[in-house]
């Protein structure tokens, strides 16, 4: 068993892993040699950016020519050349290990992750579609980014449901008053991810008990007036930004004299046959 390319010379394969080779920003994509209903764990290295899914043999192709069903970049949910969710689940990358779990029965495709041991959910729940065998397919574009698969035991599909809490830490998507995403870029360092009204970002540093929190970007939409204030607050929030733990199942983010607590963020559902753009063609 190994991984095929799609043929552009930008991967190097090695039976069970793939390494990316070519320019940055150039698509490269790789299809497992076996597939149908099955559980396998792909370990990704290098920077995040790599998608992790299925493709079939006839809808495998180089660059955005492949389509399927995949997760990936961002923590989006991707159809192979165009974006189906976003931010549906945590972005991934260096080291970690990302479960999928595929079952085509009849009419019905499931498509399910977890990341390092926690499951994030059925990302695909395609009904009344019935087309080729699907198989493990990785689509890489930045240098240092690798796969290795290995196959293992179908778990159950329920096995799959989502925590009501993240398992550990602040890292994640979490809903108060306003929705925010935290994801660790780094020991002591983190990239928040905050929308009210508009969307705002900034990088967060902790160095001896203290944070640093660098330049707030933001889109410049108008708000509706009732998130006016409430846009203000978040951007005096993360810029004065002086702690952020959790407290049991919740997040309290503290700056600038507020105090925000916050729940896990469910996030969206599974994406269905009708937001996959190529199975309706």
């Amino acid at each position: 068993m190994s991984w095929k390319d799609d043929g552009a010379g930008k991967l190097e394969i090695d039976g069970a892993s793939v390494i990316f080779s070519g320019a940055d920003g150039s698509k490269a994509n790789a299809i497992w040699s076996v597939g149908g209903t099955g559980y396998w764990e792909v370990k990704v290295s290098g920077p995040p950016g790599t998608w992790v899914g299925v493709s079939s043999e006839d809808k495998f192709g180089a660059g955005y020519g492949m389509k399927g069903l995949f997760f990936g970049g961002p923590g989006n949910l991707s159809d192979g050349g165009s974006l189906v969710t976003g931010q549906w689940g945590p972005e991934f990358g260096n080291g970690d290990v990302i479960g999928m779990r595929l079952e085509q029965a009849g009419q019905r495709t499931t498509v399910a992750y977890s990341k390092n041991g926690s499951p994030l959910g059925v990302a695909f729940d395609i009904q009344n579609w019935t087309g080729s065998e699907f198989r493990p397919a990785v689509s890489m574009s930045d240098a240092g980014q690798s796969a290795s698969i290995t196959a293992g035991a179908l778990p159950s599909l329920d096995s799959f449901g989502k925590s009501g809490s993240p398992r550990e830490g602040v890292e994640g998507a979490w809903q108060g008053r306003f929705k925010l995403k935290i994801d660790k870029t780094g020991e002591g360092s983190w990239r928040f991810n905050a929308k009210a009204g508009n969307s705002m970002s900034c990088s967060v540093e902790e160095k001896d008990g203290s944070l640093t929190v660098g330049p707030i970007m933001s889109t410049k939409m108008m708000p509706p007036p009732h998130l006016q204030q409430l846009e203000n607050e978040v951007t005096g929030l993360l810029g004065g930004l002086t702690s952020f733990q959790r407290e049991g199942d919740n997040l309290v983010v503290e700056g600038n004299g507020l105090r925000e607590v916050c729940q896990p963020d469910q996030g969206p559902g599974p994406a269905t046959r009708e937001q996959v753009n190529w199975m309706n063609k």
